[in-house]
């Protein structure tokens, strides 16, 4: 995960408010609104825009999408019911607010589900008395008050991307795991599931790669300085675009913790010193 700040895409014009304002009030008598809300949310225009400002990544663990397989469009406040939630129908009027979608694998999808745990319980949640919170005056939809710092006074527990500055909230260590710093990294760890096994081993791939490479390149050429700088390049330099970008920060800043340790472990201490004097400051800094 990595903060992204959504407002570099232009809201897809088949979100406006006087269409959604029609389809809001269609539902609004429904016993299960969320359940009525339509794929308009799932348009392709939305997935386009999504996909240019998370560069195909999941918005959570930061996987790129498979190739042949389409994101799920997640609703960061649940649309429908929320889980261990009673009395309350879900936030099923955020149902196409451009700031509650994000693109995700199928995987955090499914593990997120309806969840939305919040730091006081129930205490601060918003009801689905939409006339009370002020979300509905006069038989219309405010959609001014459906921006994003008039929900915060839920103080939620859950991370979000467009709004947190992730890196005050996780950081990894080289075995590929993610750790948390505050309540809401730990609640979104476990939410969004960010230790599976498959997130784990992936990330821990691209340590054992970069090793290898190095290994490689120390093995088979005299001249090291220029394949260095194109390794690193490739697979280690932190961009947006990139899978596992907050990930590959850590290799590059850490590089002594996540490489070179590991390198002396394998009997490799003749490149880690190498490393150290000659290349770690130049190719990651």
């Amino acid at each position: 995960m990595i903060s992204i700040y959504k407002t570099v895409v232009k809201k897809p014009k088949v979100l406006d408010n006087d269409n959604i304002q029609l389809k809001l009030l269609d539902i609004i008598s429904e016993q299960s609104p969320g359940e009525k809300i339509k794929n308009l949310y799932n348009h392709s225009e939305v997935r386009i825009a999504l996909n240019k400002l998370y560069n195909n990544k999941c918005a959570y663990c930061e996987q790129k999408i498979p190739e042949g397989y389409s994101e799920r469009i997640d609703h960061f406040r649940p649309k429908n019911k929320i889980r261990k939630v009673d009395n309350h129908k879900g936030y099923w009027w955020l149902g196409y607010e451009w700031t509650n979608l994000l693109p995700t694998c199928e995987k955090c999808n499914i593990k997120k589900s309806n969840k939305f745990p919040l730091k006081n319980g129930e205490n601060t949640r918003i009801s689905d008395n939409l006339e009370n919170e002020e979300f509905l005056q006069n038989k219309t939809f405010n959609f001014s008050n459906f921006k994003i710092d008039r929900l915060e006074k839920e103080e939620r527990l859950l991370l979000k991307p467009e709004i947190d500055k992730v890196e005050e909230h996780l950081f990894f260590i080289p075995t590929g795991e993610i750790k948390y710093l505050t309540e809401k990294g730990e609640k979104s760890i476990e939410v969004y599931d960010l230790n599976r096994n498959s997130l784990i081993l992936e990330r821990r791939r691209i340590i054992d790669e970069v090793i290898n490479d190095i290994i490689d390149i120390f093995s088979n050429y005299e001249q090291h300085t220029d394949l260095l700088k194109k390794l690193f390049k490739n697979k280690v330099e932190y961009t947006e675009e990139k899978d596992y970008s907050f990930f590959r920060f850590f290799i590059k800043y850490f590089f002594n913790s996540f490489v070179v340790l590991d390198l002396e472990n394998l009997q490799f201490s003749d490149i880690s010193k190498i490393l150290i004097n000659e290349y770690e400051k130049r190719i990651t800094y």
